[in-house]
């Protein structure tokens, strides 16, 4: 009995590893994003900062995947952060759309936000983008929240301590 039951949970493991396997290979398999064995029309961008951001990283259109962060280098005599991206070839980007590097909330993962611009000409395959927006780091933005928080009780503190000593509000 008690071979017949281990022989039996030994098969449903071995049954639920073949099928994640098997579930993994047409996921592989069917991924259709751009990026992919040189397909989609790639483009550059120049940060400054790019916290966040990594190869796979999705790039985003009026909240739409239209591709996804193929590579990434450090420009070593400017300290820029070069960003390649590679999107659906069927999207037209005007020479004038920002590349925004964009948080998914305060907990969320950073992607690429692409605000499409006005201009009639196109970008191309291989063009870099003119206008980009760095990545905020939320660590940096918090402490300057808490800093002039304490400076405005600082002054509060101070300009009470001034009244009660005077007794006459300055």
């Amino acid at each position: 009995m008690r071979m017949k039951e281990e022989s039996l949970h030994m098969l449903v493991g071995a049954l639920v590893f073949v099928i994640g396997a098997a579930f993994m290979i047409y996921a592989y398999a069917s991924d259709a994003s751009p990026g992919r064995n040189g397909e989609g029309m790639h483009l550059t961008a120049r940060f400054g900062a790019v916290d966040g951001i990594t190869i796979g990283s999705p790039v985003l259109l009026a909240g739409i995947p239209i591709g996804k962060v193929t590579a990434q280098e450090l420009e070593a005599e400017s300290k820029a952060a070069i960003v390649t991206i590679a999107i659906t070839e069927d999207i037209d980007l005007p020479i004038d759309s920002v590349a925004q590097v964009v948080s998914d909330g305060v907990f969320g993962g950073k992607y690429i936000r692409i605000e499409p611009g006005a201009e009639l000409d196109m970008l191309m395959d291989g063009d870099p983008f003119e206008f980009v927006q760095d990545s905020v780091i939320m660590e940096e933005l918090l402490e300057l929240i808490i800093t002039r928080a304490e400076e405005r009780r600082s002054v509060a503190k101070q300009t009470m301590q001034e009244v009660n000593e005077t007794g006459v509000e300055q």
